[in-house]
């Protein structure tokens, strides 16, 4: 059998690994099939908010093995939106439903099954030629947390690693850098009669925001055109995702609130019309992007978080600065950064000449060589030291971060020979090739 066992995934959708929410279950499930491997498995556990969250980790050897090659996969996912939404598997996310060549579910393609890939395949290429790891991580979809946790400790220091993310199978050599911003803007009471009103849009993963309609921006846009003051503002929920719905409790007349974010949302339409003046086509979208994905309202304040995909050569640690510089003067302060690094790697290495040969022994007939919008923990990996690949099976572009997300047995099949076919690569075989 060339993929991983239809109960093992039908089980790995089932429980929930939402990114704020612990992952003791999922970690759970995983461990006796790691260990059936044959591998080694430990655990680094974080305790956050009184939650409890794991990065686990399987060896065939020792974490400092020369010549150790990494299988990293992010094991949480980001929030399903609204049950209703998921058609295709008559309302529940967490159903795995097949149809024909596709498994449809929450975390089908980004990145649960992608994990039982590598598993098949360390259990089918059994005896390895060379150390491997296996890492199951935490919080990618908040950050990269878990992985940040797992190197900075040492937990293990891989010479080569294979990073999981849909792909369609391409191998992903690049990508673009990431940063979260959060603001925090005080909310004045009103002595007026507040209404509710309320916004609908389209779900997108923030890296490609022109595949969504943002109902945040389309909330705004509306009370802006209207004169209306805002008492409440709500929207999105992950700081990644486009927000596919927004509410806001509004009155009649302008609030501070409405004139702050008119001078934010003018200010970010300038940013991304200064972005696209600098484009690589290696990337789609071809410049950087700023999107505006959640709102929160609680204790009195507007919470906002957007994000910015900068190319490679994007200093975001600068941009940074500007944005809060600026934003001060219209009563905006800074409540929390993340910055994730650019991926630059070659498309020329040893390692992707292992990947390419190894990937057409595994039935791909054409080789991909790809950049990716998005950031992945490959570039974390570039920076202690690992030469890194992202690559997995399944659709990113249009289909993950939205309801009805799928995969494909086609490719996961080849995915699983692939992983396989790297594990049983000799130690210097890099050069060979």
């Amino acid at each position: 059998m060339h993929v991983p066992p239809m109960d093992w995934m039908v089980k790995a959708i089932r429980i929930p690994s939402l990114t704020y929410e612990g992952n003791e279950e999922i970690v759970r499930f995983l461990t006796p099939l790691l260990d059936d491997c044959g591998l080694k498995v430990r655990e680094q556990r974080i305790q956050e908010d009184g939650q409890t969250f794991i990065n686990v980790i399987a060896f065939s050897h020792t974490p400092d093995s020369p010549n150790l090659l990494a299988f990293h996969t992010h094991l949480d996912t980001v929030s399903f939106g609204e049950k209703l939404d998921w058609t295709k598997t008559g309302g529940d996310p967490f159903k795995l439903t097949r149809v024909r060549d596709r498994l449809y579910g929450l975390g089908s393609a980004d990145v649960k099954l992608d994990f039982l890939c590598k598993i098949w395949a360390a259990k089918q290429a059994r005896p390895w030629n060379r150390p491997i790891a296996l890492i199951g991580s935490y919080g990618e979809e908040r950050g990269l947390i878990g992985a940040q946790k797992l190197l900075e400790a040492h937990q293990v220091r891989p010479q080569y690693t294979l990073v999981g993310e849909p792909s369609e199978l391409s191998l992903v050599f690049a990508h673009k850098g990431h940063m979260v911003y959060t603001l925090r803007l005080p909310l004045a009471p009103s002595a007026q009669v507040p209404r509710e009103r309320s916004w609908k849009g389209k779900a997108a993963h923030s890296s490609t925001p022109h595949l969504g309609i943002n109902a945040l921006i389309k909330g705004l846009t509306d009370i802006f055109k209207r004169g209306l003051g805002i008492l409440s503002l709500d929207a999105g929920t992950d700081t990644n995702r486009i927000p596919d719905r927004c509410t806001a409790m509004v009155v009649e007349s302008q609030t501070p609130a409405t004139v702050a974010l008119f001078h934010l949302f003018n200010y970010f339409e300038e940013l991304n019309h200064e972005f696209k003046k600098r484009r690589d086509n290696r990337f789609n979208p071809a410049s950087s992007t700023l999107s505006p994905n959640r709102a929160e309202t609680r204790d009195g304040a507007l919470y906002l978080s957007f994000d910015v995909r900068g190319l490679p050569d994007l200093d975001l640690y600068r941009l940074q600065k500007k944005i809060e510089a600026q934003v001060k003067e219209w009563g905006f302060g800074t409540e929390n950064v993340s910055i994730d690094a650019p991926l630059k790697g070659r498309r020329d290495s040893p390692f992707m000449r292992l990947a390419s040969q190894s990937l057409k022994t595994a039935g791909q007939k054409k080789i991909v060589k790809a950049t990716k919008a998005s950031s992945t923990e490959a570039a974390l990996y570039q920076q202690h030291g690992s030469e890194a690949i992202v690559f997995g099976p399944g659709v990113s572009t249009g289909n993950v971060h939205r309801p009805n997300e799928y995969n494909s047995l086609s490719q996961i099949k080849i995915a699983t020979r692939f992983y396989s076919e790297m594990m049983r690569s000799r130690p210097g075989s890099e050069q060979d090739h």
